[in-house]
C-alpha cells in the first residue's frame, strides 16, 4: 500500500507569496487542521489556523513566517501505514506527500488512510501494528518473527520505513500481525529485548496498558 496510490488532491495548498489573509480566509472555506505552503513546486511546510490567526502582521506575506511552519511530510514512495505516527503528533487531518526532490506531489487524509486500513489491513480480524527501531547489528527479523508465531500471530505484512527522526538514522521496521494475543506478542517481544517505538492495536480491546495502545477509532474519529 504505496502512499502515491491514496493522494488526494481536493484539499488547497499555499505559495510564500500568498497573504496572510488568504490563508485565513482558506482555513474559514475548508476548515483544516493545516495547509501545506509552497515555494514553487518545493514544500516548506505547513501552516496552522492558530499560526495565522496569531500573527502580528495579518497585512503581511507567508514568508514572513517560514520559522514557525510546521514539518510534516510523508514521501510518495513510502508505505501507508507510515503516516500513522504522523497523524498522531501532529493532530493533522492532513499530511503533504513529497518526492525525493520535495516536490508536493498531492495530500494523504486521515480518513483515506482510516478507510484504506478498515477495508484491506485486517479484514475485520484482530491484531495490530507495530514499530521497531531496526539495528541489523542488534535485531533479528527471525527472532521477531518467531516470538509472534509463539503468540499465535500471523505476519499479514512486513517492511522497512525511513525514519529520519531516529538519532543513528535507523530504519523502521513495521510488521502488521493479525492475532488475538496482541499484548502478548508485545510484552514478548521486550522481554526479549526488542524496543517497540509504536503499538497500534485493531479489533477488540485486550486486557491491557491502556496508554501503550491506540484505537484505529482514534484515527478514524479523531
Amino acid at each position: 500500500m504505496l502512499t502515491l496510490a491514496y493522494l488526494s488532491y481536493d484539499f488547497p495548498v499555499l505559495k510564500l507569496t500568498d497573504s496572510i489573509q488568504k490563508a485565513m480566509k482558506a482555513f474559514h472555506t475548508h476548515e483544516l487542521t493545516n495547509i501545506a505552503v509552497l515555494d514553487g513546486k518545493k514544500y516548506v511546510g505547513n501552516i496552522t489556523e492558530e499560526l495565522v490567526a496569531n500573527s502580528q502582521h495579518p497585512d503581511g506575506k507567508l514568508s514572513e513566517l517560514t520559522a514557525y511552519f510546521k514539518d510534516y511530510s510523508l514521501e510518495a514512495d513510502e508505505d501507508l501505514f507510515a503516516s500513522l505516527p504522523l497523524f498522531e503528533k501532529s493532530q493533522f487531518k492532513l499530511i503533504p506527500v513529497v518526492n525525493d526532490a520535495q516536490e508536493w506531489q498531492g495530500y494523504i487524509s486521515l480518513n483515506t488512510v482510516g478507510e484504506a486500513i478498515a477495508l484491506n489491513g485486517f479484514n475485520g480480524q484482530d491484531g495490530g501494528v507495530i514499530y521497531i527501531p531496526f539495528h541489523i547489528q542488534h535485531d533479528s527479523f527471525s527472532l521477531i518473527a518467531r516470538i509472534i508465531e509463539e503468540n499465535r500471530g500471523l505476519i499479514t505484512r512486513s517492511c522497512m520505513l525511513r525514519n529520519s527522526k531516529d538519532a543513528l538514522g535507523l530504519p523502521e521496521l513495521m510488521v502488521q500481525i493479525q492475532t488475538e494475543q496482541f499484548s502478548g506478542i508485545i510484552q514478548g517481544l521486550e522481554r526479549h529485548g526488542v524496543i517497540i517505538n509504536k503499538a497500534y492495536m485493531f479489533g477488540k480491546r485486550e486486557a491491557a496498558d491502556n496508554e501503550r495502545f491506540d484505537l484505529l477509532m482514534k484515527f478514524l474519529n479523531p
